[in-house]
């Protein structure tokens, strides 16, 4: 499901998603499709997509702390002046961490190529996540990394979530996956202390 387009970027990994709003699309997102720590893939022209995690959340209104009086009420604006726009966003960070090629080769990192303007977001099926963290030798996470140097107080518990998310979609890995959380979240709540 698309939930949105790439509007903004702060960085070669670091995105910002505007989420679609009504009269977009036929189908709008639920806000658990673009919840924070879901796997989103960003597509590309080659045919493959980025593959990015919702690490934040904004919302945008334009009309916060603008208290004086209207001419026209809020419900009446669309009669009395068709070409308002309502400028009410919500904008997701999106962090890439890989990239899915067409062929369904699978690169964990930093990619080569970065996503281009008015690119689609899409939400990814449990299968593509699972595909992406597939390698050769079981489950691969090589990005944790990335994910425990970002600089925010929410880099431990995203870690945590994508952890959580992961041993719900490799059950046998579940033993393993603990013992990481475990290290995480331990890591998280010492690290600020010091």
């Amino acid at each position: 499901m698309i939930i949105g387009k790439i509007v903004s970027s702060t960085s070669h990994v670091d995105y910002f998603c505007q989420i679609l709003r009504p009269g977009e699309a036929a189908e709008l997102p639920a806000p658990q499709d673009y919840g924070f720590g879901r796997f989103v893939g960003i597509a590309s022209e080659s045919g493959g997509s980025l593959v990015a995690i919702v690490c934040n959340t904004s919302l945008l209104n334009p009309e916060f702390g603008s208290l004086g009086p209207r001419l026209s009420p809020t419900k009446d604006m669309a009669v009395f002046t068709p070409d308002y726009l309502a400028e009410r966003v919500t904008l997701v960070a999106l962090l890439v961490v890989g990239s899915l090629d067409a062929n369904g080769v699978v690169t964990q990192g930093v990619p080569d190529c970065a996503a281009e303007s008015d690119a689609p977001v899409q939400t990814l099926t449990d299968d593509q996540v699972r595909a992406f963290h597939q390698g050769e030798s079981g489950l691969r996470v090589a990005y944790l990394p990335q994910l425990a140097a970002l600089q925010t107080p929410l880099a431990g518990p995203l870690q945590e979530r994508v952890i959580a998310a992961l041993r719900a979609l490799f059950p046998t890995q579940a033993a393993h996956l603990s013992v990481l959380c475990t290290n995480v979240a331990w890591r998280s709540r010492v690290q600020p202390a010091s």
